[in-house]
């Protein structure tokens, strides 16, 4: 008997790892360290000179590239920076200023082009628009890598952060059956990383004020509680669930 609850708590596990493994499949590509050292600290969309390719289906068609940079023959203000543009071309697409939506923003201002899902030496790429796949191989020649968002964030701790969609759940545990000790919101509470994760949730320190915040007492006085619990940071398709919202290091 004893050893069947072994087995079912082993198979249990298993299925646990294999799961987060199959949602922990999108992130971002970052330069590797021996570009990162040549290459502005801020401000800046981090793409190779010559661009990426992106084909219709891994290991099919070219489709375009996305490129540092405003389309060429475009004119923009001279108050418009030009660190922060990016390109989408290809031979059916007219050159197209992308949206610094398509990256991601650390806390340090640095903007990291985003991948939603991995598919043999692929990643997909503008999932929500020109849908293309980046080769991996071509990622790592031109000195990037490869960022999951579990794996940053266990990388990360101290990081202030919010719930993308305004308001989230804490947890006991690192599981959504757990019990809910508490709801954080984006204006009212602020949320801090331990560097600690498990499954697709990371534990976190909550610090809840209150609302309305009275701006004629101090923070403490403004303070609700202060607890622990567990934040999901990534959903079942792989999507962040939080972002970044006050300077720090990457």
């Amino acid at each position: 008997m004893a050893a069947s609850r072994t087995y079912l708590t082993f198979l249990a596990l298993s299925i646990a790892v294999g799961a987060v493994a199959q949602y922990d499949q999108s992130g971002f590509l970052m330069p590797a360290d021996s570009l990162s050292k040549r290459l502005p600290g801020e401000n800046i969309i981090y793409l190779p000179q010559d661009g990426f390719s992106f084909y219709e289906v891994p290991g099919g068609s070219f489709k375009g590239k996305i490129l540092p940079g405003p389309p060429l023959g475009e004119e923009f203000e001279l108050s418009s920076d030009s660190l922060l543009m990016s390109t989408v071309t290809g031979i059916t697409i007219r050159p197209h200023l992308v949206s610094t939506d398509s990256y991601f923003e650390t806390s340090n201002s640095r903007f990291l082009l985003m991948f939603d899902q991995q598919k043999e030496i692929y990643v997909l790429v503008f999932a929500d628009s020109y849908q293309g796949w980046i080769s991996t191989e071509e990622i790592a020649e031109k000195g990037f890598v490869l960022v999951t968002w579990m794996e940053f964030y266990k990388k990360s701790k101290g990081l202030n952060i919010h719930p993308i969609n305004k308001i989230a759940s804490i947890y006991q545990f690192s599981n959504a059956q757990a019990k809910v000790i508490g709801t954080a919101d984006e204006l009212y509470s602020e949320i801090t990383t331990t560097g600690k994760c498990e499954n697709t949730f990371c534990l976190v320190k909550v610090t809840q004020y209150r609302n309305p915040y009275d701006p004629e007492k101090t923070r403490e006085e403004n303070t609700l509680k202060k607890y622990k619990g567990w934040i999901q940071i990534i959903d079942e398709d792989g999507r962040l669930l939080v972002a970044q919202n006050v300077e720090g290091s990457l």
